[in-house]
């Protein structure tokens, strides 16, 4: 993603437009982007059954409470603007002061995907797919979906609420940043965003936001006169010159999906609900969105209405169906079908439960445009009806990833459907009887934690996701399905990588002995009293594998082996737990408060810090000094976000230094320069040389997203990163000796990337990691000392930037020195190798 030729600066001109205004739309409702999620929260709070009965919308609840609870200060939410004042500061620096000698390659996962909000078509190539992620940006495929590019990265919020293509001009491209529906971010829109060359370049319009003032879309829909509409969490938008300029049609509730009519440019269907109104509910225009009119009997009463999606079709242009979802309890308020073009409603089915309890949170709507009788709804699950809506088939829905957002037919296709959801994008031919994934290389995977192995067994990667498990990289653009439901904390064991724990939400915990591949997965919840949080704390001994902590609302357990059996060592809770790698009778414990231990567990003492802090978030034990440890806070307060001790907690030192103010989620400290600080927060990272005085953004080429958890991987000096929606990442750290690159050999700076062989020498097999981005074709070749090519290995049309692992069988060679080259275009870099026999 760019913002025209002349790069950042032009980027932070155009951008600056957005930072000291929020679009102001008047109304007579309660507007608060926040009011519905009060609603929610109080159903949820009243209802605590809930937490046991599946589909009941407990899972998306506890995942926001957890993320929002972290970023509000003394009960209050951010202020509006706070992002966007960090993400600014972050591209200033970027620029003035270097982003550091490393640069970001992606690890995926590329054959898994994340929450998927919005997809639109270029109207004269179906194969033009753009397609809108929750916190992943948005992403375009010329090939059907078959391949993905990236195309947002750099905006200040890449959460995609809608997306459009104008039907008069393909190049231009319109979407709405922020996601409408409370989300786990939180991260709200900087407004209405414009491309003319098809998603190269970015510009913005007069509907702008202030980044955290909460405000998202619901969709942006395109007119065949070229009108667009935008359906926000408290107005209706509308364009008539593809997306230049805009102005406010409706104010008041989420407007959360519009139709244009079949055959008929100047009517538009739109519906509005979670405003507690009675003006909730279809609206009908027929001067092409100008106005609007609540219209028709037969409609549920406003006041019940939440979100609510509307579908039409071709084959019968008087028909259109609504599905609405009851405001109060998340359920199916009933799927409603008129005849005659919104005059007169019937209730056409209120089983089965389509939203599933959680229709607050995700819901769609789709019929087939040559057959009026074939709807497509999803909610939870995803369901068919042939009858117009009467009776949806199947108990268990059609089998494609859980919690749908969206659903959409191709242009000039009476069957080819797509449908979006927690789990990606999926492709039907058949008008939704049979699907295929469409997620290669769409990289969107939402992480909570981050492990990698430190032991002798070959580089892997595990990480615990937001509704797809705790899965596991091995070198491939492929990672591979292990624990099911949401994935939290993960540990490798550090002596033997054969040994996983891994833990689903609520801290339910398990063990795996087979490098977490596969099944054979144990509980491990023997002696673990209460109930965990959200994300429950787990911490490892690096050290003594099998010495592990974790926090219920029972207290502080420990496992002496290996999670056979947990003893309750303390009465207080925590958000997260360390223990020291110098001396494992250090642990230390940060929630509602700061405690330490010395003798493992025996006994605490309570820490205060003596000044204003945020949520605390993280603890690092330091590696090499038993009596010191990092803690990082979250908030947008202006309060500190890194705090540091170097006598067990007696005192501490605030260590936020000239960070801007911002959640710090994570904390990794180099353990062979231990000077060397590097942070997660919800705008990249960043790195302190000197005890946290100073922060710089850390790497390039890192998208704009929520990073949630760092680790390193000490022996290949590497950085890695799990992202909240663009899945996990890799950067090099500062090597300790040398480059380990044969000299008199071209090195490119920051586009391509070749790793040391492992093993070497090598006798049977090497593996070599590589990655490579840019648009020239991509070549991984073994040649011999005198310059002969022995082997082309690996091939590519393109670089996309992420890191895969090829081997390389040396079996018909003769023992001696051999290099490993990776070119991409000009740009080249090799390794030595040595066979030994």
């Amino acid at each position: 993603m760019k913002f025209g030729t002349a790069g950042l600066a032009s980027a932070l001109i155009a951008l600056s437009l957005l930072a000291p205004r929020a679009f102001a739309a008047a109304s007579d409702v309660d507007d608060s982007p926040f009011a519905a999620f009060d609603e929610i929260a109080a159903w949820y709070e009243s209802h605590p059954e809930l937490a046991t009965q599946p589909g009941s919308g407990w899972k998306p609840y506890q995942r926001i409470k957890w993320f929002v609870e972290q970023r509000m200060y003394e009960g209050k939410l951010p202020e509006p603007g706070a992002r966007w004042k960090v993400w600014e500061e972050r591209m200033r620096r970027a620029e003035v002061r270097g982003r550091g000698a490393s640069t970001w390659f992606s690890l995926g996962p590329a054959n898994f995907s994340g929450r998927m909000l919005s997809i639109a078509f270029d109207p004269t190539n179906a194969s033009i797919v753009y397609a809108g992620a929750a916190g992943g940006g948005l992403w375009k495929s010329t090939d059907g979906g078959l391949a993905w590019t990236p195309i947002t990265d750099e905006l200040p919020s890449i959460a995609i609420g809608g997306v459009a293509v104008s039907p008069t001009n393909p190049s231009i491209v319109v979407i709405g940043t922020g996601e409408g529906t409370p989300n786990i971010d939180q991260i709200g829109g900087v407004g209405i965003l414009r491309s003319t060359d098809a998603g190269a370049t970015w510009g913005t319009t007069n509907v702008t936001f202030a980044v955290n003032s909460g405000h998202g879309f619901h969709s942006v829909d395109a007119g065949p006169n070229g009108t667009l509409l935008a359906g926000a969490v408290n107005a209706l938008y509308r364009s008539t010159d593809n997306g230049a300029t805009w102005a406010t049609v409706q104010s008041g509730g989420n407007w959360y999906d519009a139709k244009w009519k079949p055959g008929a440019s100047s009517t538009v269907y739109a519906v509005r609900g979670s405003c507690g109104c009675s003006q909730a509910g279809v609206h009908v225009s027929t001067d092409d969105g100008a106005t609007w009119t609540r219209v028709g009997t037969g409609q549920p009463s406003g006041t019940s209405i939440g979100k609510s999606k509307i579908a039409v079709t071709a084959a019968n242009p008087d028909r259109v169906y609504a599905m609405f979802v009851n405001r109060s309890t998340s359920n199916l308020l009933g799927v409603y079908r008129s005849d005659n073009g919104g005059t007169n409603w019937s209730l056409t089915a209120n089983t089965p439960n389509i939203p599933g309890g959680q229709g607050w949170y995700n819901l769609s709507l789709v019929a087939d445009p040559d057959n009026a009788n074939t709807v497509i709804a999803g909610g939870v699950d995803l369901f068919r009806s042939t009858d117009a809506g009467v009776t949806f088939g199947g108990t268990g829905g059609i089998s494609v990833h859980v919690d749908h957002h969206l659903a959409a037919y191709e242009p000039g296709s009476n069957s080819n459907v797509w449908v979006g959801s927690d789990g990606g994008l999926w492709r039907s031919g058949n008008d939704g009887v049979a699907f295929s994934d469409r997620n290669d290389g769409l990289v969107t995977y939402q992480f909570y934690d981050i492990c990698v192995n430190n032991g002798p067994t070959p580089y892997f990667v595990m990480g615990g996701t937001q509704d797809q498990g705790t899965d596991k990289w091995s070198g491939t653009t492929t990672w591979s399905e292990g624990l099911f439901a949401d994935g939290m904390v993960c540990n490798i064991n550090p002596g033997n990588g054969n040994v996983v724990y891994a833990e689903i939400q609520g801290g339910q915990h398990y063990k795996n002995t087979n490098a977490g591949s596969g099944g054979g997965w144990t509980a491990i919840n023997n002696g673990i009293s209460g109930s965990g949080a959200w994300v429950t704390p787990v911490a490892e001994d690096q050290t003594v594998g099998n010495h592990l902590y974790t926090s219920t609302t029972a207290g502080i357990f420990r496992t002496l082996n290996g999670g056979t059996l947990w003893t309750n060592v303390a009465s207080h809770g925590a958000n997260w737990i360390d223990i020291s790698p110098v001396d494992g009778n250090i642990v230390w414990t940060v929630g509602g408060t700061t405690r330490v231990s010395t003798n493992d567990g025996a006994s605490w003492t309570q820490r205060t810090y003596g000044f204003s802090t945020g949520t605390p978030t993280k603890v690092q034990a330091h590696p090499t000094d038993p009596n010191s440890a990092v803690v990082t806070f979250s908030s947008y307060a202006n309060v500190a976000h890194v705090a540091y001790t170097t006598n067990l907690g007696a005192t501490w030192t605030d260590a936020t230094g000239d960070l801007p103010d911002q959640p710090v989620n994570a904390i990794a400290i180099d353990p062979d320069f231990t000077d060397e600080w590097y942070i997660g927060t919800d705008v990249g990272v960043w790195k302190s040389t000197n005890l946290g005085v100073n922060w710089v953004p850390f790497g390039e080429d890192l998208p704009n997203t929520v990073v949630a958890d760092l680790e390193i991987r000490r022996a290949d000096r590497k950085l890695v990163a799990g992202t909240h929606g663009r899945g996990a990442w890799e950067a090099d750290l500062p090597p300790t000796g040398g480059t380990g690159v044969e000299p008199g050999v071209d090195i490119a700076s920051s586009r391509i990337l070749l790793d040391a062989p492992w093993p070497n020498p090598a006798r049977d097999r090497t593996l070599l990691r590589f990655a490579a981005r840019g648009s020239d074709p991509v070549h991984v070749e073994i040649y011999d000392v005198q310059g002969r090519l022995v082997s082309d290995l690996a091939s590519f049309p393109t670089g996309d930037g992420i890191i895969r692992t090829t081997p390389w069988f040396p079996d018909d060679v003769p023992a001696g020195v051999y290099f490993a080259v990776l070119r991409a275009g000009e740009e080249r870099v090799s390794r030595k190798i040595v066979v030994a026999r």
